[in-house]
């Protein structure tokens, strides 16, 4: 199964995800929309920190919507799944995983994306996981006040299930699950700088 969180009443989400759609039809997918959550939707299960572990600045009411769409994906998963959000553009086939975890997805491909940073992973553009991984995912979601947006928190799982050492740097750490993932990709996120994007896209 293929998640895309998307929002039905957001134009900029409907344009990439009208795109990005079209396209995972075009490689044989049928994709099940999952409508996210916007800051008006908010729940009230989830506990955020005054401010954010890296940036030590506030949650924005974005961000925390975005960690509520995934959240709720999360608590969906009853089967092996792909996730994605409205802007993940594939390139090529979906990865198959060994493992009941995996990701797919990079940032930035097309050259003015991203201030031309390094292409690297994106955890919560497209991701793998099946009904174990997401339990996990959902449980320590709930046990802990979460000070890092949602692509930290899958980021931070991925490392404990792939037993990397706490010993390496937050940036060592990301070389290796690029070097495990990267050359697996299948998708990156799209930018049309005309229309913009739907979400901060911040530490």
């Amino acid at each position: 199964m293929i998640r895309m969180i998307a929002l039905s009443d957001c134009p900029k989400s409907q344009y990439y995800s009208k795109i990005c759609v079209e396209r995972w039809g075009e490689l044989g997918y049928n994709i099940s929309l999952f409508q996210g959550t916007t800051p008006d939707t908010l729940g009230d299960e989830l506990e955020f920190a005054d401010i954010k572990m890296t940036s030590k600045t506030p949650f924005t009411p974005t961000e925390k919507a975005i960690w509520y769409s995934h959240f709720r994906v999360w608590q969906t998963v009853k089967e092996p799944t792909y996730i994605i959000e409205h802007d993940t553009y594939p390139f090529r086939s979906l990865p198959e995983f060994k493992e009941d975890y995996g990701l797919f997805s990079v940032f930035p491909r097309n050259n003015r994306a991203w201030l031309k940073m390094e292409e690297h992973i994106s955890p919560g553009s497209g991701y793998y996981i099946s009904e174990r991984f997401a339990a996990i995912l959902t449980a320590a979601a709930l046990e802990d006040t979460i000070s890092q947006n949602v692509d930290g928190h899958i980021h931070t799982h991925f490392e404990k299930e792939l037993n990397m050492s706490k010993n390496k740097t937050a940036k060592q750490r990301m070389e290796q699950l690029n070097q495990v993932y990267c050359p697996r990709a299948s998708c990156f996120q799209i930018v049309n700088y005309d229309i913009g994007t739907s979400a901060e896209h911040k530490l």
